[in-house]
């Protein structure tokens, strides 16, 4: 093949591509007006234009019965003003068959959403094929905060370019919008950014490596003089990390200088020189101390005395095996060489090997806490319904996120649900039904969804194949294995 025919099939393969992009949003569409509140309750909302008593009563209890009940389906609002709500379990089943996670599913349906009820303009062009549906999208996640006039103006003033407008000429258009339309919210924004203020650590990520280079990313909208104060608490501390003869580069000195700050450590230990806002090391003149307080004074005193840092727990999870048991050379099973002494931290989530542990825990004052399990092939049973701690920690480390399909929710703060319904021992129930071999961790949302109906009429179901495995069935009869490497669909 030419390299001219080469770059023709892969425009075909790019059309052929947005082509089911937008197939995927109609469809989707589709769904959530199958599923929405008027869809799901004709005979309620039906009445109030014909004021039947007993009709409005019978449908309010049928309301109730379906969606009044703890834990039951609810209605999501997922668009912005004026956009219909859709049903919550309806949005579950759907995000499980396109294999997403349910926030991953929840972002999609608000998006077409937005977009066909919202954009009614930019919408019609979406389905003649006459724009991309990540440009859809993309302007939907803007205008969810928009009110009704807003979303309408947008509308009609990006419909005709949307197909080639770009992200700055779109947020600015939003920017317009809020303030000819909504101008109270644009100054209260504006007056109050402390509201949309965050810090975030993906402590929740599985590691991508092993050992010391193990990390998380961060990522927060702090307010500005907090971030002026941290920023000079940084510099300063990474620059006495370079005057105490470190080799790392700057920005690895800065990362590590959160870490003394995180532990209250303003100055690093044992550090004689100080260092001014700017980052340059003040001078012996500019160190000048209050033989009162014997505190720093001059240009340089602006550094935070030092004080106490708190004491580093580190929990680590050791899995023995009977080498280490007996202390005989770990064989890695698969290669049959000498290999790595690894523990799992439950607080990071990440394996790690004897050095970095020793690393962690080489901080003065650290207090490690080490909890021993033991082989979690054993079956541990008993009869009462709750489940004891032993059991708990078994099931929640055998399997480390919650077993709905698709779900990546953390066990450690999910629920555990018998998957063979637990019946009382005095109505006949067989005796060790709360085991390790029939629980499974279900987050609170994928309990409700296996316990209480769907749309459909029915809830999920499932069924433990053996240790690890599951057969999920939705209440449209679709299944899903769940093994310990993820989610097949049959």
């Amino acid at each position: 093949m030419s390299t001219s025919a080469l770059l023709d099939a892969i425009r075909a393969a790019k059309a052929r591509e947005d082509d089911a992009a937008r197939e995927l949003l109609i469809g989707v569409a589709e769904w959530a007006d199958a599923h929405t509140t008027g869809a799901l309750m004709p005979d309620l909302y039906g009445t109030y234009s014909h004021p039947d008593e007993e009709a409005y009563d019978a449908a309010e209890s049928a309301w109730m019965q379906r969606f009044g009940m703890p834990g039951a389906d609810t209605m999501l609002d997922l668009a912005g003003a004026g956009a219909p709500e859709v049903s919550d379990f309806a949005v579950t089943e759907l995000s499980t068959a396109l294999g997403r996670t349910r926030e991953s599913g929840r972002l999609l349906v608000g998006d077409v959403v937005e977009a066909k009820h919202r954009l009614p303009r930019v919408w019609a062009r979406l389905v003649a094929g006459q724009v991309t549906a990540w440009r859809v999208r993309r302007l939907a996640q803007t205008t969810k905060a928009l009110s009704e006039a807003a979303v309408a103006f947008v509308d009609a003033q990006v419909a005709h370019v949307v197909h080639t407008a770009g992200p700055i000429t779109v947020d600015r258009l939003i920017l317009e919008a809020t303030a000819r339309f909504d101008p109270e919210s644009a100054e209260v924004e504006e007056c109050d950014k402390k509201s949309n203020l965050f810090f975030d650590l993906d402590l929740a990520t599985h590691a991508t490596s092993v050992g010391a280079a193990s990390a998380v990313s961060a990522d927060g909208l702090l307010d500005r003089a907090d971030a002026e104060d941290l920023e000079a608490a940084i510099r300063q501390i990474a620059h006495q990390l370079l005057l105490d003869g470190s080799t790392d580069d700057l920005a690895v000195r800065r990362a590590r200088a959160l870490g003394y700050i995180a532990r209250g450590q303003d100055l690093l230990p044992e550090s004689d020189g100080e260092v001014k806002r700017d980052g340059r090391a003040a001078s012996a003149s500019e160190r000048r101390r209050d033989p009162a307080t014997d505190k720093a004074t001059g240009p340089g005193s602006n550094a935070p005395s030092k004080r106490t840092a708190p004491r580093r727990t580190v929990v680590l999870t050791v899995h023995l095996s009977d080498a280490a048991l007996t202390g005989a050379p770990q064989v890695d099973p698969v290669t049959g060489k000498l290999g790595l002494n690894l523990a799992r931290l439950d607080n990071h989530r990440q394996l790690l090997t004897a050095d970095a542990v020793r690393e962690w825990c080489g901080v003065p004052g650290t207090q490690v806490i080490v909890k021993p399990v033991i082989d979690l092939a054993d079956t541990v049973a008993v009869d009462s319904y709750e489940v004891p701690d032993r059991i708990a920690a078994r099931v929640k480390l055998t399997r480390t996120t919650c077993s709905f399909p698709h779900c990546r929710r953390p066990a450690e703060s999910a629920d555990l649900d018998h998957t063979v319904e637990y019946v009382p021992p005095d109505r006949g129930g067989p005796p060790g039904q709360t085991s390790t071999e029939n629980l499974a961790p279900l987050c609170r949302h994928d309990h409700r969804a296996k316990t209480h109906p769907s749309p459909a009429g029915t809830p999920w179901r499932v069924r433990g194949l053996s240790p690890g495995h599951w057969l999920w069935t939705s209440p449209h009869s679709q299944q899903y294995l769940v093994h310990p490497d993820g989610t097949t669909p049959l």
